[in-house]
């Protein structure tokens, strides 16, 4: 662990200068990769606390702030949203928790900050919220629900405390990685804040895991009229793949499964073939990927009453956001996230509750339409909490817009998959590209989505103001390389593929090996269960 440590960026102020975004009042759209670079980081003390709540491998469909036909009931997040700003079009930078969860921490894209997947390791030459909150005098603290954050890959990072005290262990009840419940994060959440000063401000960092597979929700909230004893374990899940992939390709024999896809990737003929209607096991596992998320609301509920009940909360901001979300059976990414940069996928919450007397509360309410991204996270918290933006961050401060009621800028922003694995990454570095250069990738600008998948051959590109649930690719019928017959199609793609060219142009990723021991670990964990 680094408690409180100052990274070099933060120890340089610029005298005089402003917060980063201030002057993108009135200029036009952003190009693909352009960067807020102010010297320096605040060094006065907030007055506000900060919580900050990601929600991992949560659909922002299915929470009431961004969906009118919610398949969750989530009442402590439709509170809060009547104290927030809703962004109802975030996009995350990639779609598997460290890769996400770093881009999150640092406002950088992954091929700036090099955490290619799970596994590898935070370079600590990257500069993190934690370490710039802890520089500016608060008091750090993390509280995990999952292994994939865990400190050996250095995610600990700037916290004077982390807490990765897991209960539930790889394979017990299907768990693929060491984790624990939503009620046992907040209850760990609220302990911490007996050791905290009333008067010291504090940033908490609470993470939970609960939607993420497997789908077994406590006995309270199992929906009615599922099979007894049916959960969302590996098998099972591996199991509605595998039907729905036979049932895609019209074939008795092999298919690659889940396991199968992860490792070695899809095939051409399973994106061209995918059918989209659920069976009836998969209908079953989104009843209990929905009863998960309304367990996880109340978990959130406990945590925002705690912070009543101490004291804080007319003090504190929260921002609640995610990592990724779940591909059900919409795309041939079949009950995954990683393998693909739909938006069932890229698609992530994200709003910011302002206290009564934050000088921006008259915003709260507000919901913005404009695509902003996670990496935005980071710099807007330097703009809420009155700092300055480190050098090192590539996102945007989205305060400047809450104060003046306008959009954001338009923007083209990136998210790329973390999967496969097999062959690209070592393809990828023996071409000098980024790791994920071969997987695939999705770049969004407005109502446009452009998707390309190197190791596939194929792209595709979606209007998502007609097509939200990105069914109708309008390069279907398109020879490779050409354009739609639509001029406004036909230009968005045009922009969409220089700027992805451009966004791969400005890798830069710091160093970042692969820790095997995770890995190692669950495996032999699963072995010992017969998995």
């Amino acid at each position: 662990m680094r408690p409180r440590a100052i990274h070099p960026a933060c120890a340089r102020r610029r005298p005089g200068s402003s917060r980063a975004g201030s002057q993108l009042l009135g200029l036009p759209a952003l190009g693909l990769g352009a960067a807020l670079f102010v010297g320096g980081c605040g060094v006065a003390t907030p007055e506000w606390d900060l919580v900050l709540v990601s929600l991992d491998t949560t659909r922002a469909d299915h929470l009431g702030p961004f969906a009118q036909d919610a398949a969750a009931r989530t009442p402590a997040l439709d509170a809060l949203a009547r104290e927030s700003v809703v962004f109802e079009a975030a996009q995350s930078a990639a779609t598997t928790t460290l890769c996400a969860h770093t881009t999150l921490m640092t406002g950088t894209w992954p091929h700036r900050h090099g955490v290619a997947r799970n596994g590898f390791t935070l370079n600590p030459g990257n500069l993190t919220l934690a370490e710039l909150l802890s520089s500016a005098g608060m008091d750090t603290r993390a509280f995990l629900g999952s292994f994939a954050l865990e400190a050996r890959f250095g995610f600990d990072q700037g916290f004077a405390q982390f807490d990765e005290a897991f209960e539930v262990f790889v394979g017990a009840g299907g768990a693929d990685q060491n984790q624990r419940g939503g009620p046992a994060v907040t209850a760990a959440a609220l302990r911490s804040l007996s050791e905290v000063p009333p008067q010291a401000p504090l940033f908490l960092f609470a993470h939970y895991f609960d939607p993420h597979a497997p789908y077994a929700p406590p006995a309270s909230a199992r929906p009615a009229g599922l099979p007894v004893g049916l959960v969302g374990d590996p098998l099972t899940v591996e199991r509605a793949v595998r039907a729905g992939q036979r049932r895609d390709l019209g074939v008795e024999g092999p298919v690659p499964g889940l396991a199968g896809a992860v490792q070695a990737g899809l095939s051409p003929e399973l994106v061209r073939r995918h059918d989209p209607t659920p069976a009836e096991l998969d209908r079953q596992l989104a009843a209990l990927y929905a009863a998960e998320v309304e367990a996880l609301d109340a978990s959130l509920g406990a945590l925002f009453d705690g912070l009543r009940a101490s004291g804080r909360w007319d003090r504190t901001i929260v921002i609640v956001t995610g990592d990724h979300g779940e591909t059900f059976t919409e795309h041939p990414d079949r009950w995954n996230h990683g393998l693909g940069v739909h938006q069932t996928v890229a698609h992530v919450p994200l709003m910011v509750r302002l206290p009564d007397a934050h000088p921006l509360a008259s915003a709260r309410g507000r919901r913005v339409r404009e695509p902003v991204g996670t990496i935005d996270v980071l710099p807007t918290v330097c703009g809420l909490l009155g700092l300055e933006v480190p050098p090192t961050a590539q996102g945007l401060d989205l305060v400047p817009f809450l104060q003046s009621g306008e959009q954001p800028p338009r923007r083209a922003l990136v998210t790329e998959a973390t999967q496969p694995w097999q062959g690209l990454e070592d393809g990828a570095r023996a071409r000098g590209q980024w790791l994920n250069w071969l997987k695939p990738h999705a770049v969004r600008e407005g109502r446009w989505k452009y998707l390309n998948a190197p190791y596939l051959q194929t792209e595709q590109l979606y209007d998502l103001e007609a097509d939200p649930k990105e069914q109708r690719d309008l390069l279907v019928g398109v020879s490779p390389g050409g354009s739609p017959e639509d001029p406004e199609a036909a230009a968005a793609l045009r922009r969409l593929r220089a700027q992805l060219l451009q966004w791969f142009g400005e890798a830069n990723p710091l160093p970042s090996s692969f820790d095997a021991s995770q890995a190692e670990e669950t495996a032999a964990r699963l072995r010992q269960m017969g998995y």
